[in-house]
């Protein structure tokens, strides 16, 4: 679960970070590079953001699981989407198959 802080407005957010999933495929480990970009809800008590600590938590519980790129994009904007109800979000999915170069990208405007 992904936790949510209030604080003064800014304009955009990005957080860059790495984490690792197991292939369903070959049952190889997945290393990722996600990166998040996202413009906060504000009202008056202040703006949602991403608690930092709760979002490494929530990636880490990846590590050991078997998924799909697709599925981890997915999974990881629905969270964000339910703990923070950013206004606009975007996802970067990087990842290294056999020297491919995979990226995946998924956008949210409300």
């Amino acid at each position: 679960m992904i936790k949510a802080v209030k604080a003064q407005q800014v304009d955009y957010v990005e957080l860059e970070t790495a984490f690792t999933a197991i292939c369903p495929v070959d049952n190889t480990i997945d290393n990722y590079i996600i990166k998040v970009r996202y413009r906060p809800r504000c009202d008056n008590d202040g703006c949602a953001y991403i608690e930092l600590g709760s979002f490494r938590d929530y990636l880490d519980g990846f590590k050991g699981r078997v998924i799909y790129h697709e599925d981890v994009a997915n999974e990881i904007i629905n969270e964000i989407m339910k703990s923070i109800r950013p206004v606009e979000l975007s996802i970067t999915l990087i990842s290294n198959y056999r020297g491919i170069k995979y990226v995946l990208e998924r956008k949210i405007n409300m």
